[in-house]
């Protein structure tokens, strides 16, 4: 820099017009100098995904890596942000019935990984409205890897039953998530916050006029239907789509259902365990369990939405018991 001035010195000293003409351009490369370094927040063009969203329906949402804010673009008309507990938001797609009046209201949801359109649930929910069903389809985030192998782990595990010597036990709810976690407050937090999503969506048929007729968990999901339908105040229906419970959840299902207010339960399965399952229910006193076997793989395909949608509404009427 001390070396362009100089020579700038001598070139105004032997040719003032060549002086001048270094000047202009030096001042005319200024505005374009100043603009690389320091943009201003007002001329920044916003990115074609923040072109296209709503101002407030991003704010607080959790993301979830199901694909929730594509999926509320694709559902416009279906698209349903619940607010939790945290303040954060989740997806919920809400499909009304098709033909007045409603039977009721039922809350899917779906297998682990999948979203609230995704696999058998989309494709139930879109059939059950057509039966005079309200539906309202929540997706279910996998558990990180950890977490996963704690709860695939046989019977009671390790610390479950008694926090460490010295500390108290924590709610769910009041749970540091970002501060270093042990298994069981990972598991906590994970559960808490499915149960969450699921008042959430109780909350909002309540408040749009419907009855909850019945909760729907499929595959995966059916382990976090039944903590759920046991402790809602009115009894509502339990249903069963290729459950896959956890070892100790399958373990504790007779415990957590012996005093429960649940109406009734139906199993659609082609899985081995279905019988032995249904045996010990009965065993322990559990009245009203229906099991209808399916074709083995056959609930994984979305075309069989429509079928396994007709068992399910034509199980739900009252002379159906």
């Amino acid at each position: 820099m001390h070396r362009s001035r100089a020579i700038s010195r001598r070139s105004c000293g032997r040719n003032i017009s060549g002086c001048m003409l270094a000047i202009l351009l030096a001042v005319n490369s200024l505005p374009a100098f100043a603009l690389e370094e320091e943009p201003s927040a007002q001329n920044e063009e916003p990115s074609a995904e923040e072109a296209k969203s709503p101002i407030g329906e991003v704010r607080g949402v959790v993301s979830s890596g199901l694909g929730e804010w594509g999926l509320s673009q694709r559902f416009p008309d279906s698209a349903l942000w619940l607010d939790m507990e945290d303040g954060s938001r989740t997806l919920a797609l809400f499909w009304p019935e098709t033909e007045a009046p409603a039977r009721g209201a039922l809350i899917i949801l779906a297998d682990e990984g999948e979203n609230a359109a995704s696999g058998l649930a989309g494709a139930l929910a879109r059939e059950l409205a057509t039966r005079k069903l309200a539906v309202l389809s929540l997706g279910l985030e996998a558990p990180p890897a950890s977490l996963e192998q704690v709860l695939e782990r046989p019977g009671s595990a390790p610390g479950t039953e008694a926090t460490e010597p010295g500390r108290k036990a924590a709610s769910p709810a009041t749970i540091d998530v970002m501060a270093p976690e042990t298994p069981v407050e990972m598991e906590a937090v994970y559960r808490s916050r499915i149960r969450n999503e699921l008042s959430a969506a109780e909350t909002l048929l309540e408040q749009r006029g419907y009855q909850l007729a019945g909760v729907v968990g499929i595959g995966r999901g059916s382990n976090h239907v039944v903590p759920f339908v046991a402790g809602l105040k009115t009894p509502a229906a339990l249903i069963w789509v290729e459950p896959a419970f956890y070892p100790r959840d399958s373990d504790r299902l007779a415990e957590a259902l012996e005093s429960a207010s649940v109406s009734r339960i139906l199993e659609l399965s082609s899985s081995e365990d279905r019988v032995r399952r249904k045996a010990r229910l009965q065993r322990a006193g559990v009245e009203a369990f229906s099991l209808q076997p399916v074709a083995p793989g056959s609930a994984s395909l979305p075309p069989d939405g429509k079928a396994l949608a007709s068992r399910i509404s034509a199980w739900l009427k009252p002379d159906a018991r």
